[in-house]
């Protein structure tokens, strides 16, 4: 017995050979939509991480920028350094420097900017603890990007300028110069001692350190003088006249290493009977040695006064370099002359400019080969949608 083909069976079929299957419809392809969305997305993503790719195949040998302060100083041009592997050396500011935490863990890492710099570099330290050899110097490794490829870039400007502040230290030659070519009302740009410019406002707050070249302050201990008047009796024995009893004053701790053992306490600091001194001045310097054979706790210090005066109230003499003179509240003028002037610092707020750096420390481009494998992954699916649809176009 012998099949018989059906009149309808295409053309080139063997003879005698029944296709069952040709019933069956033959299943729709995906929509080109899909295919070109999926593939667009894919894409999209490789140029999204496109920097941790160039950094993930970047050399991992360091590049040697030496000092910050030559690197990112002000006017200096530093363009062409962003994402790459660097180290740098340079001063950080540990006074305004910040703890970040990861909520829901107790892992801490500090961000703070490196002095000298113009606050165009920022250091994000991630170790935590940091290891002592860290630590000890103050030369830094890792990946320096810009501020402003930060998706919190806006953020931490914001906070920097309204809740971080720096103490800045003058010279009074430096805020003399800045005095003499000051513009009213316009801010008064000045350099401090770590090399930085910082803008002032007329209304801004500057203390300024003044020595008394004939007085001294001395600080005696109160475990060995039990009271004030027992301790200047000692100072006038020894032919001291007090000009000024400041009371009595706790000495700031020392810094040491905790001993060990549970129940291992730090001292309490010493407290002293504290004056402002005056001495002959043929007898002063045996008088001081003598006092200070009293105890290891007696202190002898300069005696300083300080005045903290409004910047638009400081202005500068014309008779010696440095030389200022002070109008406190628009009193009468008081002229300071440079040799007598200790120290002129201010406290200002932390402005990142728009050409700031952030180095993050120990983050090396071969922590970032997974990147490499993603962007493999995401490149290879793209494909895929492609040539899918391109055989379904062939098709139809």
């Amino acid at each position: 017995m012998t099949d018989t083909a059906p009149p309808d069976r295409a053309a080139g079929d063997a003879a005698g050979v029944v296709d069952e299957f040709a019933h069956i419809p033959r299943s729709r392809g995906r929509h080109p939509i899909v295919a070109i969305a999926g593939a667009l997305l894919a894409f999209f993503l490789v140029f999204h991480i496109r920097r941790d790719l160039r950094y993930a195949l970047s050399s991992g040998q360091p590049v040697e920028l030496g000092r910050a302060s030559d690197v990112f100083g002000s006017g200096r041009a530093s363009s062409g350094l962003e994402n790459r592997y660097v180290r740098v050396s340079g001063l950080p500011d540990r006074e305004s420097a910040l703890q970040i935490d990861t909520k829901g863990s107790w892992v801490f890492s500090q961000l703070f900017r490196v002095l000298g710099t113009g606050d165009r570099l920022f250091l994000h330290r991630r170790q935590s603890p940091l290891p002592a050899a860290l630590a000890e110097v103050d030369r830094f490794e890792g990946r320096l990007i810009r501020v402003d490829d930060l998706t919190f870039a806006a953020s931490i400007r914001s906070y920097f300028s309204t809740h971080v502040a720096a103490t800045h230290f003058f010279t009074p030659e430096a805020l003399a110069r800045a005095l003499a070519g000051r513009q009213p009302g316009a801010p008064l740009a000045v350099m401090d001692t770590s090399g930085d410019t910082v803008s002032l406002d007329e209304r801004e707050t500057v203390a300024i350190d003044v020595t008394q070249p004939d007085e001294v302050k001395i600080g005696l201990p109160r475990d060995r003088f039990a009271t004030e008047d027992a301790a200047r009796a000692a100072l006038a024995a020894h032919g001291g006249q007090v000009v000024k009893a400041l009371g009595s004053i706790k000495a700031k701790p020392a810094t040491a290493a905790p001993e060990s053992g549970p129940l291992s306490s730090t001292a309490e600091p010493a407290q002293r009977w504290t004056f402002v001194v005056k001495f002959p001045e043929l007898a002063e310097q045996s008088a001081l040695d003598t006092i200070g054979d009293l105890g290891r706790d007696v202190e002898i210090r300069d005696a300083r006064q300080t005045i903290e005066v409004k910047l638009e109230e400081i202005s500068a003499a014309p008779e010696a370099p440095g030389a200022l003179v002070v109008r406190p509240g628009q009193g009468s003028p008081r002229p300071l002359a440079a040799p007598s002037i200790a120290a002129i610092h201010t406290m200002a707020p932390v402005v990142i400019p728009p050409d700031a750096y952030l180095l993050v420390e120990g983050d090396a481009p071969r922590e970032h080969l997974p990147t490499v494998l993603i962007a493999l992954i995401l490149v290879m699916f793209g494909a895929v949608n492609l040539v899918g649809l391109a055989r379904e176009l062939g098709r139809s």
